[in-house]
């Protein structure tokens, strides 16, 4: 029995491992972001760390970038790291990605209500995102959105491995 166990752990681990480096899809709008006007966005509360690589935020004016990876916005290349289309997430395979502001069509306040998807280019997850407000016209920098946050299937694994090796007494 100990020994099935091990390999039944080990075959969830290597299976979970697997998992880890394929493709990941987020869907759905669970998680509402802000940042208001004129808020400092060097502090955390007003970034979006949404993975250790990308962390979307804006300053008092010009457009959303990822500060984990850039000083500010840059024409045409910010957020670094992101690429942008309209659609779903489930569709990923099939939509036509862009940098973010060719995909905003050069008018950010344009997306709001818009269904899109955020493709993370290093860590390779496509989520459902919603822009609900942006203020332009020197307004401060504020925008909002939902977006999709992971599924918890990664912790459901650890506990069932958790179980297995409980067991082995």
């Amino acid at each position: 029995m100990r020994k099935i166990a091990l390999v039944a752990v080990t075959g969830l681990l290597i299976c979970g491992a697997t998992n880890a480096l394929a493709t990941e899809v987020w869907l759905g709008l669970d998680y509402a972001f802000e940042k208001p006007s004129w808020a400092d966005w060097t502090l955390p509360e007003n970034q979006d760390r949404i993975t250790d690589n990308i962390w979307i935020t804006r300053k008092d004016t010009q457009g959303i970038f990822n500060i984990k990876q850039e000083d500010g916005y840059q024409d045409g290349v910010s957020p670094l790291d992101t690429e942008w289309a309209y659609g779903n997430a489930e569709d990923w395979e099939s939509l036509d990605f862009q940098t973010w502001i060719v995909w905003a069509g050069h008018n950010p306040s344009g997306t709001v209500g818009q269904d899109a998807v955020l493709h993370l280019i290093s860590d390779d997850i496509y989520l459902d995102i919603m822009f609900t407000g942006w203020i332009g016209g020197g307004g401060g920098g504020g925008f909002s959105y939902l977006r999709a946050v992971p599924e918890p299937a990664t912790l459901s694994l650890l506990g069932l491995a958790g179980l297995l090796f409980g067991r082995r007494r």
